[in-house]
C-alpha cells in the first residue's frame, strides 16, 4: 500500500489509505485494545514520514525542509547527512518534531484509536 505511494502527493496517499483504514477498523470494531490501535496509528504515521523523507531525495532538500519546518540548522544538517535509510530517519526525533501528528490529521488521516465503542 505504501510502496505505490511514491510519486504522488502526501494528500493523495492519505486519501487512498483512509477508506482502507476505516473499513479495517469497522471490521474490528469490537476490539477495544487501546494500546494496539495506538501502535498501529504510530506505524502508519511512520510509513508516511518515510514517504516524505524519500520524496525530499537530496540531502540539501532534506536539510532545507527540516529548517523550514522549525528544526535548528545544525541539527537539520546533521540529520540530512547521517547516511541512514528512510525508515530509520522517519522514526527519529528530527522527523517527529517537525512533521507532527496534527499535520496528518489536517490532511484527513483516519485515526484507528479514536473509534467510538458501540
Amino acid at each position: 500500500m505504501f510502496n505505490s505511494a511514491r510519486g504522488t502527493s502526501l494528500k493523495k496517499t492519505i486519501e487512498r489509505i483512509t477508506p482502507v483504514l476505516r473499513g479495517w477498523r469497522n471490521y474490528y470494531r469490537l476490539d477495544t485494545r487501546k494500546t494496539y490501535w495506538s501502535e498501529m496509528d504510530e506505524r502508519i504515521r511512520h510509513h508516511l514520514r518515510k514517504l516524505i523523507w524519500i520524496a525530499w531525495k537530496r540531502r540539501k532538500t532534506r536539510a532545507r525542509n527540516l529548517i523550514k519546518l522549525g528544526l535548528d540548522p545544525e541539527t537539520a544538517w546533521k540529520s540530512s547527512m547521517n547516511g541512514r535509510g528512510a525508515w530509520w530517519n522517519s522514526g527519529q526525533a528530527h522527523m517527529n518534531l517537525t512533521i507532527k501528528n496534527r499535520r496528518f490529521a489536517r490532511l484527513g488521516l483516519y485515526s484507528l484509536r479514536f473509534m467510538a465503542i458501540c
